[in-house]
């Protein structure tokens, strides 16, 4: 008797898009969504039903310019660059990819990452340019103010009344290793690095620091919601998803086999 082998290779895949004519990454059933095009794509050109997995859930009209997803194949890849070409010239114009690595059999797009990096957007300016991408802000904080603001959230805490409810979850604890704002060339960007991100996360961290900065939100409440969640859960300041943008997922490099 013989028994037969079926090799299974695991690849991780790099993409970049545009999030406002999607219903954010996730499938869901009467919307249209990023993982969905990218997936139907990936199993039209392989000839095979395909799966991903992505790193993490971005939310409807949320951007990234560098998601993370994984799949599995029966066999090897012929010619990846050939399928990274074939890839981007069937996906629509806001959607591309940017790479694809062989991993390690049990690697895993999203509880292998050591830390995922998002950016808010703003612009003090209004500019057409810009109006999908980043939040016209007029007046905005001081800099100086929001970076004081975005160094309390740069903490291992619970996070869970400062994000969407989210029954699902068990554990709201988030380790936040930056949380800063500078100025890039004529933007203003927060940038906002992690372990883990919850629903709305980010976006709440923007809407209440400018609300804060405004005065129109005491800092006191703020810190209530974080360190001592009261009975009443607060209704959150949601900065706008067109602003917001998945920048960054780190993984060990052990995980990878070569590039591809």
């Amino acid at each position: 008797m013989f028994t037969i082998v079926v090799l299974i290779m695991r690849y991780f895949i790099y993409l970049s898009y545009l999030g406002q004519s999607y219903s954010g990454w996730q499938i869901q059933k009467n919307a249209l969504s990023v993982q969905q095009i990218v997936q139907e794509a990936l199993s039209n050109l392989l000839s095979t039903q395909v799966t991903i997995w992505g790193s993490g859930r971005t939310d409807k009209g949320v951007h990234a310019s560098n998601q993370v997803a994984h799949f599995d194949l029966e066999q090897e890849i012929p010619n990846a660059s050939h399928l990274l070409y074939a890839l981007n010239r069937i996906l629509p114009s806001d959607v591309g990819i940017t790479a694809i690595r062989a991993v390690v059999p049990h690697a895993h797009a999203r509880f292998d990452a050591l830390y995922r990096v998002y950016e808010y957007t703003l612009v003090r300016t209004k500019n057409p340019f810009y109006k999908q991408v980043a939040l016209w802000v007029d007046p905005l904080p001081s800099l100086a103010l929001l970076n004081q603001l975005a160094a309390f959230f740069c903490v291992s805490a619970d996070f869970e009344y400062l994000s969407k409810v989210n029954k699902q979850l068990q554990n709201f604890v988030c380790t936040v290793q930056e949380a800063t704002w500078s100025q890039v060339e004529d933007r203003i960007v927060f940038r906002i690095k992690s372990n883990r991100f919850l629903r709305g996360m980010v976006r709440a961290l923007v809407g209440i620091m400018l609300k804060v900065g405004r005065g129109k939100l005491a800092w006191e409440t703020v810190q209530q919601w974080l360190l001592t969640k009261p009975m009443e859960r607060p209704i959150l300041p949601l900065a706008p998803p067109h602003g917001l943008r998945l920048v960054e997922v780190a993984y060990p490099e052990k995980i990878f086999l070569t590039h591809l």
